[in-house]
């Protein structure tokens, strides 16, 4: 009996043992929790963030600040009246005149169609335009023209124009400056003179005309009351029946347009580059 007792407590013995092992082993095999970052730990982690590019200004337009007078020359109107030449002068002159002719267009409705693109394209670069006219009827003189001009301290006044001729074989783009005693001031034939050849080699790049040069004119009202730089740029003959085509076509204006708006661009870097 005795060893019945003594057998019975030394397997109670064994699985007291076996039980306190095998929940050890249990203990040391489930997952330990994480353990939580101290804030030290965050604030010294490495960071992800990537600063942002420093944005660059964004680039000044050529024609910023500038004020330019687009003049597309010619009108419609029934009015008839007299106009002076010059200040320096009694002489007067019709005001009104029709201007040349092609086939199928006036050169008022040509020069408007140009001058209304190229005040688009000119806006685009920054500059601040006033147009003498954005109609076909209109009752502006080139002395009021030129009035206009001076009034707004414009930096540069384009006059567009197109030629005409009795033989229908002259063709050509040309540029006509101020020059002679008859102008309100001689401060503006240097810098129209600079204008135009910027803006007549800008021209005939663009539309690749026949080029019959600059030429100086002391009888134009628009010029001799003129007090900022002005310049008239004939664009063509709509005599000749070629380039009277060519310019009646949606593309060629956009050249002429686009040639005449890099030559304006050339003319003020090139005032800038000298100042």
């Amino acid at each position: 009996m005795e060893s019945v007792k003594r057998l019975i407590c030394m397997l109670l013995a064994f699985l007291c043992i076996g039980g306190c092992s095998n929940r050890q082993a249990l203990t040391e095999q489930q997952p330990q929790e994480p353990q939580q970052s101290t804030k030290s730990e965050v604030d010294n982690a490495p960071s992800n963030h990537v600063p942002s590019e420093t944005e660059e200004p964004e680039p000044v337009l050529p024609l910023a600040e500038k004020i330019i007078c687009v003049d597309p020359g010619h009108e419609v109107t029934s009015q008839r009246v007299q106009e002076p030449i010059s200040p320096h002068s009694n002489a007067t002159k019709e005001a009104f005149v029709g201007g040349a002719s092609g086939r199928n267009q006036t050169e008022e409705q040509l020069n408007l169609a140009v001058g209304l693109r190229l005040q688009a394209l000119l806006e685009e670069q920054g500059a601040k335009v006033i147009m003498t006219r954005t109609t076909h009827e209109s009752d502006m003189t080139s002395y009021k023209r030129a009035q206009m001009a001076n009034e707004n301290h414009s930096d540069l006044c384009i006059r567009i124009h197109a030629d005409g001729s009795s033989d229908a074989s002259v063709y050509g783009m040309s540029m006509l400056v101020p020059y002679g005693n008859q102008l309100a001031t001689q401060d503006i034939v240097a810098p129209s003179q600079k204008a135009g050849e910027c803006v007549l080699n800008a021209a005939l790049a663009a539309t690749g005309a026949k080029n019959n040069g600059i030429v100086q004119r002391s009888d134009l009202t628009g010029f001799n009351f003129a007090e900022v730089p002005t310049i008239l740029i004939e664009m063509g003959f709509l005599s000749n029946p070629d380039e009277d085509a060519r310019m009646e076509t949606e593309e060629y204006r956009d050249k002429l347009a686009q040639g005449i708006c890099n030559g304006i661009i050339d003319y003020f870097a090139s005032v800038s580059d000298n100042q």
